[in-house]
């Protein structure tokens, strides 16, 4: 967010953040079983709605279109599956810490 303020000279533009690739509810799912490893979780996929969204008027596949930030010089750090353990382990460091 910074990178769009500093090369538009602060005016106020819309950018898509995110990563280069796509993922699944049910990978997002697994990742987070699999860093978090809570005790006996099965995941239940119900098989969705309208074509496999999970309600209607869900968004099946998404991709958001980061060209426009990255034409400013900015890349994602992270894929998706990245993305989501890094997440997971701040937010899990974070419990825990407030725990202690």
């Amino acid at each position: 967010m910074l990178i769009g303020l500093e090369k538009t000279n602060n005016q106020v533009e819309i950018y898509n953040i995110g990563s280069e690739d796509q993922t699944t509810v049910k990978t997002i799912a697994e990742t987070v079983v699999e860093e978090m490893k809570p005790k006996n979780v099965k995941l239940k996929l119900t098989g969705g709605v309208d074509g496999g969204r999970g309600w209607v008027g869900d968004v099946k596949n998404m991709l958001l279109d980061i060209d426009k930030i990255k034409a400013l010089g900015w890349k994602p750090k992270h894929n998706s599956q990245q993305a989501i353990k890094k997440t997971v382990r701040t937010f899990t460091r974070k419990r825990f810490k407030r725990l202690i």
